[in-house]
């Protein structure tokens, strides 16, 4: 158990709640210990580069590098000008597949606008319709014709079917 006086507060204290600081394992108030404790304890030998960190670390004075403030301002700038180039750039590629898309449909739809609204010119027998045959018995026996040689090309077909399952079935 840690003692919560910092006058009191002994060096193996201070040693073990170093090992937790330097294992990021101390609170707030723990650390607030540890530095009282440097700031008016006699320290060991072995714990003055301790007591140098704590004081570089909670006087709040740090010694700023020249021209950091310059540097830092410029990766900032340069940081903000990559990620506007890439904003602009992804910006741009969506653009492209917009545009692309509402190309495609507007040639979709002019084409089906053309194809349907388009002259009837390809209906070569609209106007020449008319009778080939002025009398019905001509006409009749036209048609019987045409029938008996269709009757007679489906019956080959369907003779070829049926000598195929015969010869299967054997």
């Amino acid at each position: 158990m840690i003692n919560t006086n910092v006058t009191t507060m002994t060096t193996e204290e201070a040693r073990h709640l170093l090992g937790k600081f330097y294992h990021a394992e101390t609170t707030a108030w723990e650390e607030s210990m540890l530095k009282k404790f440097f700031q008016t304890a006699d320290t060991p030998r072995d714990l003055e580069t301790d007591k140098q960190l704590f004081s570089e670390l909670f006087n709040g004075q740090v010694d700023v590098p020249e021209g950091l403030e310059a540097r830092l301002d410029k990766d900032i700038d340069r940081w903000n000008m990559v990620e506007k180039s890439v904003s602009r750039q992804s910006r741009v590629v969506s653009l492209r597949w917009i545009a692309g898309v509402a190309a495609s449909l507007m040639l979709l739809f002019t084409l089906g606008t053309y194809l349907n609204n388009r002259p009837t010119t390809a209906r070569p027998y609209v106007n020449n319709l008319r009778e080939t045959y002025d009398n019905p018995t001509d006409a009749a026996g036209e048609t019987e014709r045409a029938l008996t040689k269709f009757s007679i090309a489906i019956n080959k077909g369907l003779n070829k079917i049926n000598q195929t399952e015969t010869t299967k079935r054997q």
